[in-house]
């Protein structure tokens, strides 16, 4: 496993992500908006630089989509590895259906359980699915809101600020 901090700004503010990654994933990424990283290296994980990102295909396009994403241009994470192993085969299957949510697009949770094939009795069990989604912003769980257009609840860090932040980006976008 490896680490590494992107850091960028939306509006002015200051986003840090702290990313894991393996040889074969993306495993994590922690939102913290607004301060910087305390990168805790309980496993001994080694931090990548920039000019370490080579050794991790997978992790240096993550990066430069990043770069994309965050400069209000459309970025597609869709064929960035992510480990699904770490779910339950409910909480893989809301996930998997959430990489088909496009970018500037929302959805209500129990329009997210409809398209996973369960019916709209599961947007609960939908949210708490998407409350554990280890790598947010691949997973676009900041795209599903609660019905009425409410935003819900956010745990991909910076809380519902950063979702609507997120949000505004996406809706923003420069088309080049």
């Amino acid at each position: 496993m490896y680490i590494f901090e992107f850091k960028t700004k939306i509006s002015g503010l200051d986003i840090n992500l702290k990313i894991n990654a393996s040889k074969k994933h993306i495993e994590e990424i922690e939102i913290i908006s607004g301060k910087r990283i305390n990168i805790n290296n309980k496993r001994g994980m080694p931090q990548l630089s920039e000019n370490d990102l080579n050794r991790l295909p997978h992790l240096y396009k993550l990066i430069n989509l990043l770069d994309n994403y965050f400069s209000y241009k459309l970025a597609d994470f869709s064929e960035i590895p992510v480990n699904f192993s770490l779910y339950s085969y409910f909480s893989e299957k809301i996930l998997k259906t959430l990489q088909n949510v496009k970018y500037g697009e929302t959805l209500s949770y129990k329009k997210l359980a409809i398209k996973a094939g369960y019916n709209n009795k599961y947007s609960r069990a939908c949210a708490s699915a998407l409350s554990i989604n280890k790598t947010p912003i691949i997973l676009p769980c900041h795209r599903i809101t609660a019905s009425g257009g409410k935003l819900g609840g956010y745990s991909g860090g910076g809380g519902t600020q950063f979702k609507a932040l997120l949000l505004f980006l996406e809706q923003n976008k420069i088309n080049l």
